[in-house]
């Protein structure tokens, strides 16, 4: 089905706009008013009345509405016609009189319209003549709520409430009120009539026809507010071919336009798939297909050896999905880890376009050593790139610190609203790094570090000395528990490895401090997918961030899972699901132009928005910086599970109260242990003897 231009709907904007309304206000065929031709009123009196409906006729279609209103004032005048034809040139006066500003001539005329067809108010003719009729009055709110009510009848014909429909969104995104017209357009999608393709499919040719003739500027701003997740519905399926359509008008926007009608076809919600072929036939047999390749440069031997093959998995199953489903998808793999890697990069064909890899900090710097980075966009599998500069030189696709330092204040200071953190880290480069980060992030997040803290790594004998000290106690105190801790902070973020933190979260029990809400980094993962025992007694607070969840419900990840089952290649993991995700998203902006500049790149991610991720989603800014959204794991038996917030909520909640039920317990304790002393001292001290005879009524109620 073609685009039909008697779909398109009326033009209604502001009243205060009169110039733009009027010129808006035109026949849907599109036709501007032209002059009228002069005719001598004795030819046309003695005319024939089939010649005199003819002219009349052709003056209408010709936009010629001064002649049209004249011709057809005579034709009725005149008489003799049968009441259908009278209808349709009542029908015809009303437009032209409507176009004319002549008002009190068109009332007339659709009052005799429905005197001589009473269904005529269930046809789309009446209607724009009516509501033409009524915003040249200036009743403009109440042409669009005749409007809005057409298209919410659903006991009208579905082509009238097809074109009110698509009226009532153009005058909503015409206002810049693109979220109202999106909606508008949805419920009219989701109400059509059974059988739904048929009805879908006209809305949908409608909508395309519709959009041909919008400003850049409102189609631009329609394509950038599409949610990623509404993406391949109608009606962002039918924006997003218009701009495939505007794209592919130029040859070096076609590998763009290529990549967005690929995407349609393949997951688009398009009830008339012709509507895709109508766009992306003709330009294909002029511009052929887009070649390119992606490549992967991963260290399949060594000590990182089981993660390349990982990474290489997850892109092999991406690729064949790709392949099965009509698309194009060439991976050339380079062995990071062999002599002459670098060799084999610069000697990649011209068409392999883009890069992901390395898994190694030092390998990125010997590509750039030998200006391999100004090749093709190079995608690291790093959470830092420490020298090539990030959306300029290379970019990044992995979580960062700054992901993970990120996701952890979400949760402790703007959902549970925890303002004081305390950062205890070990003394190597790494451990400042991440407790850099999270002090950067907390600034952000309106919260305050109020204690900073290390430990010697290589000496776990001195580590509980270092919690103390982080708690401002007297280790001694636990010993006889005179000394509660009273920390300034409710949560601590310990970034270091999961045995790591096996053998400090005990140390703030041993401290009897319990109700701390324990942040751990990614590298907590690692460590509990190999712990078949946590002792969750210590862990029952603890929360860590990660880029991969086994059981995600996302389309992205059941896909993952689904293809590596169909193939035998067992469960996924987070380095299978990186490369699985690398290759959709090399998908989605490849082939790059030539040419290509970061800030080609950058702009390729930004609009990147069809890549169904297996791992947390990826997005990049206008710079080319990478950020990642990562989830959020509490520690388990045998693993770790998502966050359940309303359930950590109440944890924090029932410890602390716990806690202070204790620590008033204890400091009673240490009250009475104290008097007893003093009674013992002085018997006859009434006052001590008082508050001793109190406390220990109390511990006996209690």
């Amino acid at each position: 089905m073609t685009p039909d231009p008697t779909l398109r709907p009326l033009r209604l904007l502001l009243p205060a706009a009169l110039c733009a309304l009027l010129l808006a206000l035109t026949l849907l065929a599109g036709c501007g008013p032209k002059p009228p031709v002069a005719r001598t009123p004795d030819a046309q009196a003695g005319m024939p009345v089939r010649d005199l409906e003819s002219r009349a006729l052709q003056a209408h279609q010709d936009g010629d509405h001064a002649t049209s209103e004249d011709l057809h004032r005579r034709l009725l005048n005149r008489g003799g016609l049968d009441p259908d034809q009278e209808a349709e040139a009542w029908q015809r006066l009303a437009d032209s009189a409507a176009a004319l500003g002549h008002l009190d001539l068109a009332r007339k005329a659709l009052d005799n319209i429905a005197r001589l067809r009473p269904d005529a108010r269930d046809g789309w003719d009446y209607n724009r003549a009516l509501v033409e009729v009524l915003v040249r009055s200036g009743k403009p709110e109440q042409a669009r709520a005749h409007l809005d009510s057409l298209l919410r009848d659903s006991a009208r014909p579905w082509d009238l409430r097809l074109r009110a429909g698509l009226s009532v969104a153009r005058d909503q995104w015409t206002e810049r009120r693109y979220e109202e017209a999106m909606r508008t357009l949805e419920r009219l999608y989701a109400d059509s009539p059974e059988p739904s393709p048929l009805p879908r499919g006209q809305l949908e040719a409608g909508l395309l026809a519709e959009l041909q003739d919008l400003d850049d500027a409102i189609l631009a701003d329609l394509v950038r507010l599409t949610p990623p997740q509404s993406q391949w519905n109608f009606p962002y399926t039918i924006v997003r071919l218009e701009q495939a359509r505007r794209l592919g008008l130029q040859e070096k926007n076609w590998p763009s336009a290529w990549r967005i009608l690929s995407g349609i076809s393949r997951q688009g919600e398009v009830a008339d798939r012709t509507l895709v072929g109508g766009v992306l036939t003709p330009l294909r047999s002029r511009f052929g297909v887009p070649s390119g390749g992606v490549a992967l440069a991963l260290p399949l031997s060594g000590p990182f050896g089981e993660i390349g093959w990982k990474v290489l998995r997850g892109a092999g199953a991406a690729q064949w999905g790709i392949v099965s489903q009509g698309g194009q998808m060439v991976v050339h793999v380079v062995n990071t880890d062999t002599p002459g890697w670098l060799d084999e990069i610069a000697a990649l064909p011209a068409d392999c376009t883009l890069m992901g890899g390395p898994l190694q900090l030092e390998r990125l710097h010997e590509m750039q050593g030998r200006a391999l980075l100004a090749r093709r966009p190079v995608f690291a599998f790093l959470p830092r790139l420490e020298g090539p500069q990030e959306g300029k030189d290379a970019w990044r696709f992995f979580s960062s610190v700054e992901d993970q330092t990120r996701a952890l204040l979400d949760l402790s200071a703007g959902k549970l609203g925890i303002r004081s953190h305390a950062v205890l880290a070990p003394d190597a480069a790494f451990g400042q790094r991440y407790a850099q980060a999270f002090a950067q992030q907390a600034a952000a997040h309106q919260a305050e570090i109020k204690t900073t803290g290390t430990y010697p790594g290589d000496d776990p004998t001195r580590w509980g000395a270092a919690v103390a000290a982080l708690l401002g106690t007297d280790p001694r105190a636990a010993k006889d528990r005179r000394v509660p801790p009273r920390p300034g902070f409710q949560a601590v973020f310990l970034p270091d490895g999961w045995s790591q933190a096996k053998v400090l979260a005990p140390q703030f029990f041993f401290y009897d401090e319990d109700r701390l809400l324990l942040l751990g980094p990614a590298l907590w993962a690692q460590g509990l997918e190999q712990d078949p025992a946590v002792e969750m007694n210590y862990f029952r607070l603890a929360v860590f961030p990660g880029a991969w969840w086994a059981e995600n419900p996302a389309p992205g990840a059941r896909a993952l899972h689904e293809a590596l089952r169909a193939d035998g290649l067992g469960a996924p993991d987070l380095w299978v699901a990186l490369g699985y995700d690398f290759i959709h998203l090399a998908q989605a902006i490849a082939p790059l132009p030539a040419g290509w500049t970061p800030g080609v790149v950058n702009d390729a991610l930004a609009g990147a928005r069809e890549v169904q991720w297996s791992m947390a989603p990826m997005r990049w800014d206008a710079a080319g910086q990478g950020s990642q959204e990562l989830f959020l794991f509490q520690p388990v038996q045998g693993g770790f599970l998502p966050v359940d917030l309303a359930r950590l909520a109440t944890q924090l909640e029932r410890t602390r109260a716990r806690h202070d039920e204790r620590a008033s317990s204890i400091r009673q304790r240490n009250e009475i242990e104290t008097l007893r002393r003093m009674q013992q001292a002085d018997p006859e001290n009434q006052e001590v003897n008082q508050r001793l005879h109190e406390l220990l009524e109390r511990q006996r109620a209690q």
